[in-house]
């Protein structure tokens, strides 16, 4: 088997910075500051072993993007192809991105599961092992079609529906992991108890949900906002809707896309200042029209901007914005225990940053090197 060993970089886990070197084995984390081929595969099971110089570099886990509508290259949306898939993936992993949920938004139900099936085709879903391409798709988010109708956004509302156990169950299966909704369409809980039951992930947005409603939502296990701020009511003083009650609640970790567009620097500012840098998640929205043309129609930045804008805005360190891009993340959609973090036995997703300039220099995804800019 091969491995792969970055020596002499600076780690962060992100749970703590360190000086160390890490190798990996068979496309798992197999050592951290130990000799080459120690752990629970010795050196004469590696046939190959490369090594590469990371001194004066930070080296990350992957970064991790929940919510992906596409890119220049892919459109989610529409009627993707493989090869457009591929293209999207070597453009991620350039930007240091190592995993994505596709994100699929509202339309007729019949688009919306054809998509579904052509993903599951190449792979995408919850025990994925994508042969053909090496970043990795755990699962799909989508976006939609059980929204607001008073928050549409870019979704058609002619497609908007009910938010309903029997929408739910034409519409959902084990490959997806992670759904946004207005859970105020669903009064009793009955949907979010079969979504939490299904081991789907629900996230409030698109939503005009009230401060009690969304108060309701997360003590029936909502634990996510999919970007706050954009297509629900804004902060208001006399009427605290959702936005307030994720501000305010522990229990609840805010996505942003942190572009300048979506949101002020000032209102990212808010957010971080407000729940701290464990409950904010980085998301991209990223879209093959996205703000090229002018409108917020997902977005035109990487997650690896996202980060360095945080830093360059003066509002997180790069660790704190590496948290909010990996592990945070990762325990949104409940896979902490693959990816998200470097430690023995977790995925090798791994970036390699230029410490002075916070370029990206390497990215291995899956214990192999799938981008270098040498």
């Amino acid at each position: 088997m091969s491995a792969i060993s970055l020596v002499g970089g600076t780690l962060i886990t992100p749970h703590e910075t360190k000086a160390n070197s890490i190798t990996c084995v068979d496309g798992k984390i197999a050592a951290i500051g130990q000799a080459q081929g120690s752990g629970r595969n010795n050196q004469s099971e590696i046939s190959e072993l490369k090594t590469i110089d990371v001194s004066g570099c930070y080296v990350t886990p992957g970064l991790i993007d929940i919510q992906v509508n596409g890119g220049p290259s892919c459109n989610f949306w529409g009627d993707p192809t493989i090869e457009q898939v591929q293209a999207l993936s070597a453009d991620m992993l350039k930007a240091g991105v190592t995993t994505i949920l596709p994100t699929l938004i509202t339309d007729d139900i019949s688009h919306i599961r054809k998509n579904i099936e052509f993903l599951k085709s190449i792979g995408v879903g919850k025990s994925a092992a994508l042969k053909s391409l090496p970043i990795y798709m755990p699962g799909i988010h989508l976006e939609g079609p059980c929204l607001s109708k008073a928050r549409p956004g870019v979704h058609p509302p002619q497609h908007i529906q009910p938010l309903t156990v029997e929408i739910l169950a034409e519409l959902v299966d084990n490959s997806v992991i992670l759904m946004t909704l207005a859970p105020e369409e669903d009064p009793e809980g009955e949907a979010l108890a079969f979504l939490r039951k299904n081991k789907i992930f629900p996230s409030l947005g698109h939503s005009n949900a009230t401060l009690e409603q969304a108060n309701t939502a997360f003590d029936r296990g909502v634990e996510l906002v999919t970007h706050l701020f954009n297509a629900m009511p804004p902060l208001h003083h006399r009427a605290p809707g959702a936005v307030t009650a994720a501000l305010l609640d522990d229990r609840v970790r805010c996505a942003v896309i942190a572009d300048g567009k979506h949101l002020d620097k000032n209102a990212v500012k808010l957010v971080f200042k407000v729940k701290g840098a464990d409950k904010v998640v980085l998301v991209t929205d990223a879209a093959f029209i996205g703000t090229t043309g002018g409108d917020l129609v997902g977005s035109s930045i990487t997650l690896s901007e996202a980060v360095l804008n945080l830093v360059h805005w003066q509002i997180a360190t790069f660790a704190q914005a590496i948290l909010m891009a990996t592990y945070n993340a990762a325990l949104s959609i409940g896979l902490d225990d693959q990816i998200g973090q470097l430690a023995v036995g977790k995925r090798a997703d791994l970036v390699v940053w230029d410490q002075s300039t916070l370029v990206i220099r390497h990215v291995v995804a899956n214990g192999s090197l799938a981008y270098s800019s040498e």
